[in-house]
């Protein structure tokens, strides 16, 4: 007997969207404790490993999210990660995004008068664990849940929510200082960020390569040995929310000049 599209449909968890939603992010959060111990490669290529057969293979197939069992291709579109068209204006605007954070908080940094070049600060270890950050935690709050919330609120109340859960998911245990506070504040306006590139673009792909190369040389440029840690925090803070700001603006300026194909016109 032919078996194709039997599994498909809707399942209980995506006509329950409050449950979906716990059940989508929470494992992804918990699969983090596979790389629990710093400094171990292993940990880091794990948690990369099981984040992405539950990205691709748990969420659509056997949880049925965000819009019942589907296969792949569609559950892709779903959560943009496809079409990744025009990649070149996609990684050129991850790229320049990226660029435009990073050099905000260099010249932060720069500012305090103890800025340190230190290539340390760049391990390879880095350079894998920040696969995850950027790939799989834009797939799951950009991707997965932003699919999820936009079934209950409209557009623009589910991209706040996706960021405020992505904020608050980076607020470190037990630490409710006002620089933990001030700094989850700036995790969630950089959400937004996210959000607005992925609904912008129509694509995962600019988020994802923004995301990553933040995430890789965020310490090297931020690094300031013996700087007031108050005006380190002020300068960093200030400059980096203006860039993100400025991200929106030069989002929206190279989605006009290099369009998506199908909203391209002859």
């Amino acid at each position: 007997m032919a078996r194709t599209g039997l599994r498909d449909g809707p399942t209980w968890l995506s006509g329950h969207l409050r449950p979906a939603i716990v059940a989508s992010i929470l494992p992804f959060l918990l699969l983090g404790l596979l790389e629990l111990r710093p400094g171990k490669l292993p940990g880091a290529l794990a948690y990369f490993a099981a984040a992405g057969v539950w990205a691709l293979y748990v969420t659509p197939r056997l949880l049925g999210l965000p819009h019942g069992r589907t296969p792949l291709a569609d559950y892709s579109r779903d959560i943009r990660l496809l079409p990744a068209a025009p990649v070149a204006r996609n990684i050129a605007l991850g790229l320049a995004l990226a660029a435009l954070t990073l050099g905000a908080i260099l010249v932060a940094t720069l500012l305090t008068g103890r800025f340190a070049l230190d290539w340390s600060t760049v391990p390879g270890l880095r350079w894998v664990k920040g696969l995850t950050r950027g790939i799989w935690e834009e797939v799951f709050f950009r991707g997965i849940l932003l699919a999820l919330l936009t079934k209950i609120y409209r557009l623009r109340g589910a991209v706040l929510w996706s960021s405020a859960i992505f904020a608050v998911v980076h607020l470190k245990t037990g630490d409710l200082s006002p620089a933990a506070l001030v700094d989850v504040l700036s995790i969630f306006f950089m959400g937004l960020l996210f959000a607005f590139v992925v609904v912008r673009a129509g694509s995962l792909l600019p988020a994802i390569v923004f995301h990553y190369v933040h995430d890789v040389f965020v310490y090297l440029v931020q690094n300031a040995p013996g700087a007031n840690e108050g005006i380190a925090s002020t300068l960093l803070f200030a400059f980096l929310w203006m860039a993100l700001a400025a991200g929106a603006f030069l989002t929206v300026w190279m989605t006009r000049r290099w369009p998506n194909a199908a909203s391209a016109g002859p």
